[in-house]
């Protein structure tokens, strides 16, 4: 016994489709198309893949993280608590904090970005 699968087109119903994908606005899209259809896409799209770039996914977003030693991270707290910002002792430093200690303190950090 053998099963057969299969495709048809999105479009027009025709058998012998295949998967299709392409992104657009940051959202992903798979469309099932068959050979003719797909070359229509590919044309209709030519003019703006000839000056694209090709692109991840899903981009990733660099996480902002400021370097600081154990010490400042510690100072920093001591700082915060005379101040009366509570905030959690152990872990990441929220920004506010962080922001409000390097103003108090004229630190730039934007180089680190």
């Amino acid at each position: 016994m053998a099963i057969r699968s299969i495709v048809e087109s999105d479009l027009s119903g025709k058998p012998d489709a295949a998967t299709a994908v392409f992104g657009l606005g940051g959202t992903w899209y798979e469309v099932d198309l068959t050979p003719e259809e797909r070359k229509k896409l590919e044309q209709a799209l030519e003019p703006y893949l000839k000056v694209g770039r090709k692109a991840d996914k899903k981009p990733t977003k660099k996480q902002v993280v400021p370097e600081t030693t154990a010490e400042e991270r510690e100072e920093i707290r001591k700082w915060a608590k005379k101040k009366g910002l509570e905030f959690a002792q152990r872990g990441r430093i929220p920004k506010t904090v962080q922001k409000a200690y390097d103003e108090a303190h004229k630190i730039d950090r934007s180089n680190q970005r």
